[in-house]
């Protein structure tokens, strides 16, 4: 603190040092959010209004870009995950005082933190000294501008007494002397009697009761801070001769309480009272006077106790000579009741009325979660049901196989195919027939192989960094004071094993796809060929024609047809699975947020999923109950034509044959559904897992950045003998020196008080929502295009292995470091 010729008292500024936000910001929401839009301009305008917030010397005239900074920090916490294992930037801060109770007779500390949380109330510490800044240049001898000058004292109250409870919500009281409660709380206090002070001076307008009230409200507030300065923690943080000149205005104050009191009682014909209130006043001038240090406010308090001194002289001899009444005990006196006109204005967000957020557009992270949720949750019931309907088919096409169906009652005889399976031979020969096959097979293991040898290079960069770190730490031991690479590395391997899983599932689905390839090879060859050739490879047998105007070759026809129809009802049910309206969920879901249900997202995503696919789940379940009807009716059917139908041994083996051709048919589909939808998945992932192998690398070389500075500080400190200073906040209560006297030693419950204001309690968002730090912000990794896993069929799995439509929700990792070099550039 400084003071003044009006012996007010101000708050010494936090001095920031320079801090680039824009390279992990701009990484962050590209790997994020994409490229759909370009927040270049947002970033680089953030980095710019900290610069010019924070660059200013004093804040006399304006300071109004350091309040619309605050507000854009306040309103990227729950857009932007700044923390050390997330978006990684160094926040770096010299203290506003010196740890020993002098301004002048040590240095100011230099401390930094990865939280968001920490430049915030860097930052509003540097308001509430803003605010005094301001209420100290106005003009007192101007009504307008004294009544400025009081605003600004109680917006500063309302700022420090806000930020003591912020800092408590944050746990961020070691990271600065600044941050002690006892500290914030005697400040608080102090802005607040200023601004009780300033008003006083307007008392010669008031009735002298009211003067009264007014300077004992001055006079309780001084004390609060004088209470909060001299507890332990506190006492060693705040110089004592502003201590003194707290104690020293707290007398002052009673003084001039008892002088209105005795004025009062003047006017009331209470000449005994009016005597004992005017020496009561005189005992606490001459005590001011006795406690002064400060040279500077002698005269101001000598001027005082020569007022209330002949006030009593002359009240004392009229009582004497004229009234004769009785003079009251001095303790039975009534305690003048403060009037509180004075109060800390709460901190109200946004501070500037017209602010306007740089990211508006940018999806918060609850919301974000939201989005990533419902993409999970679509693709997991899309996969089901797609494959509920897929097995299904499989199960209809193999039982229609078995029987020879259509072919069976198409069959002319002779040399001759049936239409069915000459229509099915045409299809694969219009879809590329066997070449197709062999070539996306020979494909699957360079693609497989491009993708472990990425996620290989990521693990192996991650392995490096852990044993260089370790190797390090085992070297300078208690030195190497930065945050162990297991610890922020946890939820990176976390999502590269879920890839390593992924990419095991895959094989596993390559092996059984290859092995149905190898079972139904020779009959897809075959129906590759033109038609004539498939003829000359099949048996001659007898004609069937003598049944084909029978009534059961009528119904099986009726039936096939009806097996056509429902295969049809499928594709469209298939087609409307894949398909949702993204753009319509994702405008439900950011109006159910704005509705206030960002509290429980999962509610949310579980009404868009109900809404969206409860009626074709069910479309699905009728799908399959007719099926189990019409199979039954197939059988019976068949079973009559087969007892009606005559053959032999040529009749069987062609019969055979045409068996094996149709379940080549359906394998070709299946395979070939499969491959595409298998190529697409080894191609999606690529860029997939290239993006998590560039954020190990961001992550990587942010922490070699960091090694290098750590090491410099080590040299430096082995040269000059100190230890070097802790770069992460995890270390910082154990190498602070000031730990002892900043870490409370009471409960926060018994934490000296400041000022209540009726802001909006630090732990909550401004809507009332919780704050989403120090919980770690859980952001999925990048999803997937929806699509259906085509291995899943022919496997035991239940669900996809791939993300397709969604993921497991992860932290996202390390997106650069900004850590100022030691000895940076200050501001």
């Amino acid at each position: 603190m400084s003071s003044n010729p009006n012996n007010f008292l101000t708050i010494p500024a936090k001095k920031p040092f320079d801090v680039n936000l824009s390279t992990p910001i701009k990484n962050f929401i590209k790997a994020t959010f994409g490229d759909k839009e370009d927040y270049s301009a947002s970033i680089d305008g953030f980095n710019s209004l900290r610069a010019e917030a924070l660059l200013r010397s004093n804040y006399k005239d304006d300071c109004s870009k350091l309040l619309r900074y605050y507000d854009q920090l306040n309103a990227i916490e729950y857009k932007l995950p700044i923390t050390e294992n997330q978006i990684r930037i160094y926040f770096k801060w010299q203290d506003a005082f010196v740890s020993g109770g002098s301004l002048f007779g040590g240095k100011q500390k230099t401390n930094g933190s990865w939280k968001l949380a920490y430049e915030k109330a860097c930052v509003l510490f540097n308001i509430g000294h803003a605010y005094s800044e301001l209420a100290l240049a106005q003009n007192l001898s101007i009504d307008e501008q004294m009544k400025a000058a009081s605003r600004y004292f109680q917006l500063s109250s309302g700022v420090y007494s806000f930020l003591k409870d912020y800092v408590n919500a944050n746990s961020l009281s070691d990271l600065s002397v600044d941050f002690e409660p006892a500290v914030l709380a005697s400040i608080s206090w102090v802005m607040l009697a200023q601004a009780a002070e300033v008003i006083y001076m307007k008392s010669a307008n008031f009735t002298d009761e009211v003067a009264a009230q007014v300077a004992a409200h001055a006079a309780d507030c001084y004390k609060e801070a004088y209470t909060s300065a001299k507890t332990e923690s506190a006492k060693k943080i705040i110089p004592e001769n502003h201590v003194n000149i707290m104690f020293v205005k707290h007398l002052l104050f009673q003084s001039r309480t008892e002088y209105h009191a005795g004025n009062q009682a003047q006017a009331d014909r209470k000449y005994g009272l009016k005597v004992a209130r005017y020496e009561r006043g005189k005992d606490f001038a001459d005590q001011a006077i006795s406690k002064c240090t400060i040279a500077a406010f002698t005269p101001t308090l000598r001027t005082n106790q020569d007022e209330i001194a002949k006030a009593a002289a002359a009240a004392r001899k009229d009582n004497d000579f004229v009234y004769h009444e009785r003079l009251p005990d001095p303790k039975t006196l009534e305690t003048i009741l403060a009037k509180p006109i004075a109060k800390p204005l709460p901190v109200t967000f946004p501070i500037m009325p017209d602010f306007k957020d740089l990211f508006a557009s940018l999806v918060p992270i609850a919301l974000n979660n939201a989005f990533a949720a419902f993409s999970s949750k679509r693709a997991e019931i899309m996969n089901t049901e797609v494959n509920r309907i897929r097995e299904a088919t499989n199960v209809l096409n193999a039982f229609l196989a078995s029987m020879n169906l259509p072919a069976a009652i198409e069959d002319s005889g002779g040399r001759q195919i049936p239409p069915s399976v000459s229509e099915k031979s045409n299809e694969i020969k219009r879809q590329g027939g066997i070449n197709t096959l062999d070539k996306m097979i020979n494909d699957l293991p360079e693609s497989l192989q491009r993708n472990k040898e990425i996620l290989d290079e990521a693990i192996r960069m991650l392995d490096d960094e852990e044993r260089g770190d370790t190797e390090l730490r085992n070297q300078f031991k208690e030195r190497w004071t930065r945050t162990t690479s297991p610890q922020l590395t946890a939820p990176l391997r976390e999502e590269a094993k879920k890839y390593m899983d992924i990419i095991q599932n895959a094989i596993n689905a390559d092996k059984i796809v290859q092995e149905k390839f190898r079972m139904n090879r020779d009959a897809i060859v075959l129906l590759s060929k033109q038609t004539h050739e498939i003829a000359d490879e099949l048996p001659a047998a007898t004609a069937a024609g003598a049944l084909r105007d029978s009534f059961v070759v009528r119904e099986l026809h009726r039936l096939m047809d009806s097996v056509a129809a429902i295969k049809a009802e499928r594709e469209v049910i298939e087609s409307e699975l894949k398909n949702t309206d993204s753009d319509g969920i994702r405008a439900r879901l950011i109006a159910a947020f704005q509705q206030g249900n960002h509290n429980d997202e999962n509610s949310a995503v579980v009404h868009e999923i109900e809404a969206i696919y409860t009626p074709l789940r069910q479309q699905v379940s009728e799908s399959l109950s007719k099926q189990e009807q019409l199979v039954e009716n197939i059988r019976r059917a068949n079973q009559q034509f087969q007892n009606e139908k005559q053959g032999n041994a040529s009749t069987e083996m062609r019969e055979e044959m045409l068996k094996n051709l149709a379940r080549a048919y359906d394998a070709y589909q299946e395979l070939l559904n499969n491959l595409k939808e298998g190529t697409k998945f080894y191609n999606d992932l690529t860029p997939l897992l290239l993006k998590f192998q560039n954020k190990v690398s961001d992550f990587v070389f942010a922490r070699k950045t960091e090694k290098e500075d750590l090491m410099k500080d080590i040299q430096r400190g082995i040269v000059g003998g100190n230890p070097a200073p802790p770069p992460t906040t995890t270390q910082q209560s154990a190498n602070n020196p000031y730990a002892s006297s900043v870490a409370p030693t009471y409960p926060p419950s018994q934490q000296p008080s400041a000022p209540a204001t009726d802001g909006v309690p630090p732990t909550t968002a401004p809507d009332g929502s919780a704050l989403p730090y120090p919980n770690s912000y859980m952001q999925p990794f990048f999803p997937m295009p929806p699509g259906y896993n085509p291995y899943n069929p022919f496997s035991n799995m239940t669900a996809s292995p791939y993300p397709m439509g969604g993921a497991s929700q992860y932290p996202q990792q390390g997106y650069g470091v900004e850590k100022p070099q030691p000895g940076g550039k200050k501001k």
